[in-house]
């Protein structure tokens, strides 16, 4: 389910799902493992240690193979990334590394990360510190251990939930709302339910999970109450317990890959971030070829790494501490620097864009905040002097929108000297009005229509977004009524502009200029197609600038060498956001 989700096969939407199902699982076996070992002496450190020795070796050369493909392929600053992802998967840490530094596991930047799939291995590594206390504690409440982990799964699945709503990657990544998953099995284990449908559950179960594999897609609340489906499968199938003789488990393909599982996991995601970061296209001939060279890895590794008799205990633990300190050098000296390009080092630069001097002038923030940000996400922020004072001199004119609308903000002023500009952007904010103002940039974009345009004398309005973002019905009804004050302003509609999967400067750096027009997404050509469609019959005047960068059919993303078309998935660099209101001005007549 993973393996095939990460590759995006079609028909595997929720295939993510797969890692709930391993948790449950793994809580299980956990459960077996220490009710039996539970009266012998030292057994929570023989614990440790058998389970450290079956996760490490494989895990350690993973890391190892990994880095080298980044060294041999990867700038400087890529190599010292891959160098603090390795550290923390090796340490078992890497999920809460990827909490605070991945922008989300379903964000279309996680495919960069060379060791994202090892957050469940910390994960997993972190409840094994804390079970023995659990099952001990467990065994002491005797006839009442089974309300004990009922209790604990619940109290865990609710802050599950509850967390969900406001802060996703911490629900994802951290323990304490993925416990339930995993004490889940260790329930199954300890309280056995009496089933005399064991067939029929098992292939209802199984049927179940495929059909969630195949129908649900990712959420932005997740995991959450949906989880509660695959994960409760899984527990039904252990439940069952079906005989080996009967199990649809029995045959040997199927027996064979889930021998080798651990190990397909381990390689499989190290093949897909080396296609994110060198943007080849996840299509039916990649994707497979994708799976069979993960899978081949996967057999090899179970075949050699999993049991190498010198990466176990302190060996291991001796051999990764090697490792990172040869890494630390290696990306302290910026020694790929030798055999990757300067013009590759230097687009490694946009990466920080985002944070730097040019594109908060860029955006409207650099004297005072005309652009409303998770940073500044509040109407107090706001700066109304400076981005909302009408000119009784000149014509006035008003950007609003996201911030597809404030990345043009410094080139409107600058383009348009003859017009006082002003600007109300929030970032995330359909430029549209609602009744239920609750968000910080809703207040603002209502504010801007019910008021504002009501008491002040506007000449023209420029309403931008990224419109494929939002999946508005009656978007242009709602326009219309939302600029029920604009009095005799012409209204200007910016239209979509183009999006990728991944970050543009990792393209620029990549990939041939002759196929960036194949990594453009389908769905931001389509929104723009409907939008000229839908504005035809309307006074409110769509500006097609989908294709401003192209001539004909030659599209150039570049400004002479250096400058690419955007920082990241969707919004224009400084230089090109000037080219744009350029073209802008020329197709208005305010």
């Amino acid at each position: 389910m993973v393996v095939l989700f990460h590759f995006k096969i079609g028909p595997s939407y929720g295939g993510f799902a797969g890692v709930d199902v391993f948790f449950v699982i793994s809580g299980f076996l956990m459960q077996e493992i220490c009710s039996k070992e539970m009266k012998k002496h030292g057994w929570v450190m023989g614990f440790y240690k058998k389970r450290f020795n079956r996760i490490y070796p494989a895990l350690l050369v993973m890391s190892v193979l990994a880095f080298a493909v980044v060294l041999a392929t990867e700038t400087p600053d890529g190599v010292k990334s891959a160098f603090k992802q390795a550290a923390s998967a090796l340490t078992f840490t890497s999920n809460i590394y990827y909490w605070i530094t991945s922008g989300g596991y379903f964000s279309g930047s996680s495919d960069l990360n060379w060791l994202l799939h090892t957050w469940s291995l910390s994960l997993e590594w972190q409840y094994y510190l804390i079970f023995p206390a659990i099952i001990t504690i467990g065994n002491m409440l005797g006839r009442y251990r089974n309300a004990f982990y009922l209790s604990t799964i619940i109290l865990s699945l609710c802050l599950c939930i509850f967390i969900s709503r406001n802060h996703q990657d911490a629900s994802f990544y951290l323990l304490p709302t993925r416990m339930w998953e995993l004490m889940l099995g260790a329930y199954v284990s300890a309280h056995k339910f009496k089933n005399n449908y064991k067939r029929t559950t098992e292939i209802a179960s199984i049927l179940i999970i495929v059909a969630f594999c195949v129908l649900v897609k990712e959420g932005n609340t997740w995991p959450g109450s949906l989880t509660l489906i695959p994960t409760l499968c899984a527990a039904a199938v252990i439940n069952a317990c079906v005989s080996n003789e009967s199990t649809v488990f029995r045959f040997s393909p199927i027996q064979l890959i889930g021998k080798a599982s651990y190990s397909i996991y381990l390689f499989h995601w190290p093949v897909v971030a080396y296609m994110a970061n060198n943007s080849i296209e996840f299509n039916p001939l990649s994707s497979t070829v994708g799976i069979a060279l993960s899978v081949a890895l996967g057999f090899v590794s179970y075949r050699y790494f999993e049991n190498i008799r010198n990466l176990k205990g302190i060996k291991a633990v001796s051999a990764a501490t090697a490792f990172s300190l040869l890494a630390f050098a290696v990306s302290s000296i910026g020694l790929s620097k030798y055999w990757i390009s300067d013009r590759t080092i230097k687009l490694e630069e946009y990466k920080y864009y985002s944070d730097n001097a040019i594109r908060i002038k860029q955006f409207g923030n650099d004297n005072g905040i005309c652009f409303l940000t998770t940073k500044y996400n509040d109407v107090s922020f706001f700066d109304k002097e400076k981005c909302l004072t009408p000119s009784s001199e000149k014509k006035n004119i008003l950007l609003i929108g996201d911030s597809h609308a404030a990345e043009f903000s410094q080139a409107m002023r600058e383009e348009f000297t003859d017009y006082n500009v002003m600007q109300a952007t929030a970032s995330g904010c359909i430029p549209i009005a609602s009744i239920d103002p609750s968000s910080y940039c809703q207040k603002l974009i209502n504010y801007i229509y019910d008021d504002f345009l009501k008491n002040n004398k506007v000449d023209g309005i420029f309403i931008s977004a990224n419109w494929v973002a939002f999946n508005e019905y009656n978007l242009l009804e709602k326009l219309n009524a939302s600029l029920a004050n604009k009095k005799d302003a012409k209204v200007y509609v910016i239209g979509q502009t183009k999006t990728f999967e991944i970050d543009f400067y990792k393209i620029a750096q990549k990939v041939d200029r002759l196929r960036i027009d194949k990594l453009v997404t389908k769905d931001s050509e389509e929104i723009n197609n409907v939008m000229i469609d839908d504005f035809k019959s309307t006074e409110l005047h769509y500006l097609d600038v989908f294709n401003l960068n192209c001539i004909e059919s030659k599209c150039n993303y570049f400004i002479g060498n250096d400058i690419p078309y955007m920082f990241d998935r969707n919004h224009l660099t400084k230089e090109w956001a000037e080219v744009y209101v350029k073209e802008i001005k020329k197709m208005t007549r305010i």
